[in-house]
C-alpha cells in the first residue's frame, strides 16, 4: 500500500526568496515522490526561517505544526520527504537526530532525497545509518557556523567603514525617503515634505489614525516598505516605526541599537521636531481612549475619580427615538437629546468604587478653558513658533553625544593596537570643544530668552483655536480638537471628580475648584 507523502521546503534569508530555492525544493520533491510511489498529500514551507537558529521549528512555523500534529498521532503512517537534513535543523547532530528520531517514534518516516535516505519509523536502525545521520547534521551545522562568522566578519568592517566616514557603504534596505547615489545618500524631497509633515502633525497633536486616513484620502503613494507593492496604501504601524526611527536624524544605528554613525545619512527631521514628537508619543500614555473620528472628549486622559483614583470615563449618548402606546391605545413618539458625560470607570463597572456622580461633560469643558484662558491671559499673545534656542541646542547636543562617541571609538582602536589614528583624534577633539563652546554660547542666550515674560504658549494655542472647535467642517474641528488636547494634556495634571458633583482642576499654573454648576469656587496660583 502506497504511503502519504509530504514535502517541506525551505529557506532562510530575503536574498534566497529572489531565487528559485523554494520551486526548486517543490519541483524535486515531486519528481522524488512519484519515483518512489508516495501519494502527495501536502507540501509545507517555511519561507526565511533560519534553522541554524531554530527559528524554523519555533511557534508559527508550518515544520513547529507539523510536529504539533505528529505528537497527536495526525501523520502517523506518513512519510515526510525533505532535499537534506539540513532543511530540517542545522542546530547541530544531536537538534537534528532528536527531531527525526522524535518523528519516527510518532510514527512518520524522514526520507531525504539528495542521498536517497529514508529514516523509518518503528525499526531499529543499524549503526551505519545513525554515525550517517550524525555526520551529516554535525557538518552542516558547521558549515552554518562558519557562514555566520563570515557574515558576522562582513558586517563588523561595513560597520568600521561606516564608522570611519565611507557614505558608499551599501546597506541593503534603504530608508525610503532617501536615494542611493555614488557619492553617498540624497533626500528625495517630495518624501521628505512628506516625512516632515507627518512628524509636524504627530507633534501637533493629530494621531496616527488620523495620519494615515489623510495620507490615504489625498491618495499620497505608498513607499516601497509601507506596502506600495500591495497596494495597501499607509497604514499605522508603518507610521509608528518612522516615528521612532532615528534614520531622521541621519544617525545609523544597528538593530541592537548600537550607534555608528550620527550623519550617515543626510538629516531630514530637525532633532526639535523629533524630540516633540517623541515627547507626544509619551504623552499618549495618558490617553482616555481613540476616538478616531470625532475627538469629541478634549479632556481624554486627564479626569479622575476622588474616590478611587482611577480613571473617569467619557460617555456619549447617540440621539435617539422612543414610541409607546398609551393606555388608550394611541402611539407615541419621544426624542432622547444627544448627551455627553464623565463617569467613574470603576464605578459604572462595579468594582471597588462608590462614586457613582455623573457629570456634564460640556459644563466641565467650558468651565477649563474659559478659566484657563482667562488666567492664563492678562494681555493676548501670538502663538509662538518653537524656541529658536531650544532647536539649536537640542541640535548641539546631539552632535556633542556623537562626537564623543566617534572619539571614543578612536581611543578603542588605539587601545586595539591600530596605528595612524593620532590625527584623527585630534580632529574629532576639535570639532568636540567647537560644540561645546557653542553649546555655551546657545544656553546663555536661552537663559536670557527664558528670563523674559512667560509667553504661555499652549493657552494661546487653545484660545485660537477655540472658534474651531465647534466647527461644522469636521476637518477643521477635528485638528482643532486633537491640538487643543494635546496643549490641555501640557497644561493640567487632573481634573478630579467628586461625588456631590464638584470638581478640581490641578494645572501648571493654578489650582481651581469649581461647583456642580461650573462655577469657580476658590483655587490657588502656583
Amino acid at each position: 500500500m502506497s504511503k502519504n507523502a509530504i514535502i517541506y521546503a525551505r529557506f532562510s534569508s530575503a536574498e534566497q526568496s529572489k531565487g528559485h530555492s523554494l520551486e526548486r525544493q517543490k519541483e524535486n520533491g515531486q519528481k522524488y515522490v512519484a519515483e518512489n510511489g508516495y501519494i502527495l498529500s501536502g507540501i509545507l514551507t517555511d519561507e526565511g526561517r533560519s534553522a541554524f537558529s531554530g527559528k524554523n521549528r519555533s511557534e508559527g512555523s508550518s515544520l513547529f505544526q507539523f510536529e504539533a500534529e505528529a505528537r497527536e498521532g495526525l501523520h502517523t503512517g506518513k512519510v515526510l520527504c525533505v532535499e537534506n537534513v539540513d532543511r530540517l535543523s542545522r542546530q547541530g547532530a544531536k537538534a537534528a537526530a532528536q527531531l527525526i528520531w522524535a518523528l519516527n517514534e510518532n510514527g512518520v518516516d524522514v526520507a531525504t532525497w539528495s542521498d536517497n535516505t529514508t529514516y523509518r519509523a518503528n525499526s531499529n536502525s543499524d549503526m551505519m545509518e545513525l554515525f550517517g545521520l550524525i555526520i551529516k547534521a554535525q557538518l552542516a551545522h558547521e558549515e552554518s557556523v562558519k557562514k555566520s562568522e563570515r557574515v558576522l566578519d562582513a558586517i563588523g568592517k561595513r560597520y568600521s567603514r561606516i564608522a570611519a566616514g565611507d557614505r558608499t557603504v551599501s546597506i541593503g534596505r534603504v530608508p525610503a525617503w532617501l536615494e542611493k547615489t555614488e557619492s553617498g545618500y540624497e533626500l528625495n524631497p517630495h518624501r521628505t515634505k512628506v516625512l516632515n509633515e507627518i512628524f509636524d502633525w504627530y507633534a501637533s497633536g493629530v494621531g496616527i489614525y488620523r495620519i494615515v486616513a489623510n495620507l490615504n484620502d489625498r491618495n499620497e503613494p505608498g513607499w516601497q516598505d509601507c506596502g506600495e507593492e500591495r497596494g495597501n496604501g499607509w497604514y499605522m504601524p508603518y507610521i509608528h516605526r518612522l516615528l521612532q526611527h532615528r534614520a531622521v536624524l541621519g544617525e545609523f544605528i544597528t538593530l541592537k541599537g548600537e550607534l555608528i554613525s550620527p550623519d550617515f545619512f543626510p538629516q531630514a527631521v530637525t532633532a526639535d521636531k523629533f524630540m516633540r514628537a517623541q515627547i507626544m508619543r509619551a504623552g499618549k500614555q495618558r490617553t482616555g481612549g481613540r476616538d478616531t473620528t470625532q475627538m469629541r472628549n478634549l479632556l481624554s486622559g486627564m479626569v479622575v475619580c476622588s474616590e478611587c483614583q482611577g480613571k473617569a470615563g467619557y460617555q456619549y449618548r447617540v440621539p435617539s427615538t422612543r414610541s409607546y402606546i398609551t393606555k388608550a391605545g394611541e402611539p407615541r413618539i419621544y426624542e432622547i437629546l444627544a448627551s455627553e458625560h464623565l463617569r467613574c470607570d470603576r464605578y459604572r463597572r462595579k468594582h471597588s468604587c462608590s462614586n457613582s456622580v455623573i457629570v456634564d461633560y460640556k459644563l466641565v469643558e467650558k468651565s477649563v478653558l474659559d478659566q484657563l484662558l482667562s488666567v492664563a491671559f492678562s494681555e493676548q499673545e501670538e502663538v509662538s513658533q518653537p524656541n529658536q534656542f531650544d532647536v539649536q541646542i537640542a541640535e548641539t547636543v546631539r552632535q556633542i553625544e556623537h562626537t564623543t562617541q566617534r572619539l571614543n571609538n578612536l581611543y578603542d582602536q588605539v587601545e586595539d593596537g591600530i596605528k595612524g589614528l593620532g590625527s584623527r583624534i585630534e580632529q574629532r577633539q576639535a570639532e568636540l570643544q567647537l560644540l561645546e563652546t557653542a553649546l555655551k554660547e546657545q544656553q546663555e542666550a536661552r537663559a536670557i530668552d527664558a528670563a523674559k515674560p512667560s509667553h504661555f504658549d499652549d493657552a494661546a494655542m487653545i484660545a485660537s483655536l477655540r472658534d474651531d472647535l465647534n466647527s461644522d467642517d469636521p476637518d477643521i474641528r477635528y485638528y482643532a480638537r486633537t491640538q487643543t488636547n494635546a496643549a490641555l494634556k501640557r497644561v493640567i495634571e487632573e481634573i478630579i471628580i467628586c461625588p456631590d458633583g464638584t470638581f478640581t482642576v490641578e494645572a501648571d499654573i493654578a489650582v481651581w475648584h469649581f461647583d456642580k454648576n461650573g462655577t469657580c469656587i476658590g483655587g490657588q496660583a502656583l
